[in-house]
């Protein structure tokens, strides 16, 4: 009979998989974190007598470890045995028979089931753990996220005297706390009829491991803890917290566009964060101002940072653009992806009166004003950044020998010159945005009008900038293929690739990742898996643009063609302006990593930094940041899905009851296998047979768009960088498919309509 020590530093994989989710937790916590020491059997057992004296004698806790239990969405708590001041073997004995047979249990069977968990052998898998039992003073649970109201700078802890067991059985009523730990403050105390109370000495500790804690699993997490006679403290399990009712106390916020796009894809790092934050409190406020939908003096929080991820304020822009005529909320969130569920009231519709005609006309003038500046900005701001973008990159090779001065001085450039890119990025955003929802509220009033004509005439631009990357590594598998990969011949051609496509990467938006220009492997991937895809596909942009302009008479068709090209130009310009945006950020990283290596900030220290703190670190008006608990944040949110709208009034969307129906993004038809993947690094063997079925995709994953035959993802909107790839690949695409990667298992064979949003399961199957 083998025991597994929790303190058994060389435990294996599988050792730990077999003890089921509390026993594993504490295994993995107790190298780290102060949990009592203990064993755990995968069977019932007689002589114990050796392992009961190794964890310190009795008395004993014995717990059951379910191998499904403290799941990320289903935590099993309190259907399983537990056993309290277990004081002799016979005891133990009794105990432990017990926790292994409640696995069969009629609770546990009706939780499987309310779960929609398979009852199979896996599903009735447990281990046994036996802890030295810690004689409790006091002992209660912490929630590392408020579950109240979903704040997460809010640790929520209750607690009674003794042991906790007297809490979770409902025995008692507990005391409680809520303590932020942003600003160091002790909220909301509520005292119980026992007078139950925990000193600033132990509430402290809890609240460093709790944070420490959740860092270590990357997710917030439900502790139970105690604080011993020996005036210790003690973690006694941590589960993921499963249920959220995300925060009410910030305006509407979603993160669309940003998820799709990137940034909010994965946790954010506090410097990627102030980068947009810097460019965008400026130019979202700038624009709206320009176009008379705010006064000069409204102050706005554009960008929030929230459950590690970035959001905007969606509620403050839709305010302003009510005030417009034919304004509907619907389409707005439609093209950009936000999932929202608009109740009984349904989505906003301005509707168009001559008082709202009349009111809107400064507006409509502002907009129309803007939208002719932002293209001469474009036009000039190309030039500039040419420019500038080759005098920086010019001194790279030089950073390490120049003095302080002198990189100092240089970093500063680069920091203002990505600000510039960025705010003229936003702006580019901002009235493509706002110009596609005018086209299309034009082109819906069209008697020639049909279903889905707005996807067709979005198809087949030409000339976007991230699909010269698939030219280029299709020269570079030529070279391969004749040359081999370890001939000069191709690493010259592949230093020639780099040249212009040197700050593109996995992921473009997350500055903590390398781009090829520093990882020249990555690049040899996707020339192994390179397949030709014609530039722009099967479009239908000709034929629904000549059937809608054949019915006009000539004004009217004239019209039509200055609407139609201005919304294509927008669209190509938007994805010029974001190859330009994924440039500069390549001089910021590489700045960044310089910067730290003269000041002796680790790699990953100098992101966890603010890029105000850089600044005025470089003008000599401040030193390094205390960036412990913004490191501590950034790790409890790595592996945590957040919510992609919250605040005001709005509703979550769920998936429905078939929920295979998301946003057709891009037209056409296909019938292939599902292939459920989340690491671009895995997506090596796709094929023209495969469907690609993921959470989001960001602009490293244009490579991979060409091999395959269609993909459906859990968000975006027809603005899209997947969509707007999607089309011009002539692929079929499907965004906004809430909980695409559950709903649709990886092998199944379906069937996705691009246009209509639907996705067919014609059989299940695992992959051929």
């Amino acid at each position: 009979m083998k025991i597994n020590y929790l303190s058994d530093a060389n435990l294996s994989e599988s050792d730990l998989h077999k003890m089921g989710g509390k026993a594993q937790s504490l295994a993995r916590l107790a190298h780290q974190f102060p949990v009592p020491p203990g064993f755990v059997l995968f069977q019932e057992a007689n002589e114990l007598d050796e392992a009961i004296q190794k964890i310190g004698g009795f008395p004993v806790a014995v717990r059951s470890s379910g191998s499904l239990e403290d799941m990320a969405n289903a935590s099993f708590a309190g259907l399983y045995e537990t056993f309290l001041f277990i004081q002799n073997p016979i005891e133990l004995k009794d105990a432990i028979k017990k926790c292994f047979d409640s696995r069969h249990s009629h609770r546990v069977k009706d939780y499987l089931e309310t779960k929609k968990i398979e009852w199979n052998p896996e599903s009735l898998s447990m281990s046994v753990l036996v802890q030295k039992m810690v004689d409790a003073k006091i002992a209660g649970v912490l929630f590392t996220l408020n579950p109240t109201n979903g704040r997460e700078e809010e640790i929520y802890l209750e607690f009674c005297e003794g042991v906790g067991e007297r809490l979770v059985s409902g025995h008692v009523t507990p005391s409680r706390v809520t303590y932020n730990w942003q600003t160091d403050e002790v909220l909301n105390v509520a005292i119980n009829d026992e007078k139950t109370t925990i000193d600033k000495k132990h509430l402290k500790e809890l609240i460093d491991l709790s944070l420490r804690i959740q860092a270590f699993y990357g997710r917030p997490q439900d502790i139970e803890w105690a604080v011993g006679k020996d005036d210790k403290v003690y973690i006694l399990q941590s589960r993921p917290v499963t249920t959220l009712n995300p925060r009410e106390d910030k305006p509407e916020l979603t993160n669309a566009d940003l998820k799709d796009g990137g940034i909010s894809a994965r946790v954010c790092s506090p410097l990627m964060f102030s980068a947009y934050r810097e460019a965008l409190k400026i130019s979202m406020g700038d624009y709206f101002k320009r176009i008379s939908l705010i006064p000069n003096d409204e102050k706005v929080q554009w960008l929030h940072y929230h459950y590690g991820r970035v959001y905007w304020n969606a509620e403050a822009v839709k305010e302003g653009l009510k005030k417009l005529p034919d304004f509907n909320e619907e389409d707005f969130d439609r093209d950009l992806g936000i999932q929202k569920d608009y109740g009984e009231s349904g989505p906003h519709k301005t509707s168009t009166t001559v008082a709202s005609v009349v009111a809107a006309i400064p507006v409509l003038i502002g907009l129309n004003r803007e939208f002719r500046d932002c293209e001469n900005m474009i036009a000039q701001f190309r030039v500039r950044f040419e420019t500038q973008d080759e005098e920086l990159k010019h001194d790279l090779p030089q950073l390490k020998k120049m003095n302080t001065a002198v990189f100092n001085k240089w970093f500063l450039d680069v920091i203002l010159f990505q600000n510039e890119t960025e705010k003229n990025y936003f702006r580019t955003i901002y009235n493509n945005s706002n110009f596609q929802t005018e086209f299309k509220s034009y082109l819906k009033k069209l008697p020639e009008y049909q279903e889905g004509d707005e996807i067709d005439l979005m198809t087949e631009l030409h000339g976007v900038s991230h699909l010269d990357v698939q030219g280029g590594l299709g020269k570079l598998s030529k070279i391969a293929d004749f040359y081999g990969y370890d001939s000069r011949s191709y690493y010259a051609a592949r230093q020639e690739f780099l040249k212009y496509h040197y700050h593109h990467g996995p992921a473009e938006l997350d500055l903590m990742v390398p781009r090829w220009g520093e990882n020249k492997e990555w690049v040899d991937e996707l020339v192994k898996s390179y397949v030709f895809v014609p530039t722009h596909g099967e479009s239908k942009f000709r034929a629904t643009f000549d059937r809608i302009a054949d019915q006009m008479n000539l004004i009217r068709r004239r019209k039509f063609y200055g609407m139609t090209e201005r919304s294509r130009e927008f669209l190509r310009v938007r994805e010029e302006m974001r190859s330009y945006s994924t440039r500069a950020y390549y001089l910021l990283r590489q700045g960044l990593l310089e910067f730290a290596k003269r000041n002796g900030v680790s790699e990953f220290d100098i992101f966890m930094w603010d890029l105000v703190e850089v600044k005025r670190f470089l003008l000599g008006l401040a030193g390094a940041p205390d960036i412990r608990l913004r490191t501590l944040y950034y790790q409890g949110y790595r592996a945590f899905t957040p919510p992609n709208e919250f605040g005001g009034s709005i509703k979550a969307m769920k998936s429905s009851a078939n929920g295979l129906k998301g946003l057709g993004c891009s037209p056409g038809e296909i019938v292939g296998r599902a292939r459920v993947i989340m690491d671009i690094h895995k997506t090596n063997e796709l094929t023209k047979e495969d469907i690609l079925i993921t959470a989001f995709t960001d602009p490293g994953w244009t490579p991979v768009l060409a091999r395959v035959g269609g993909v459906v993802t859990e968000v975006g909107g027809l603005l899209s960088h997947a969509a707007v790839i999607g089309r011009e690949y002539g692929i079929p695409a499907i965004l906004n498919l809430i909980d695409a990667t559950k709903l649709i298992q990886d092998g199944d064979l379906i069937k996705i309509n691009g246009k209509t949003g639907i996705v067919e399961v014609l059989e299940k199957g695992a992959k051929s």
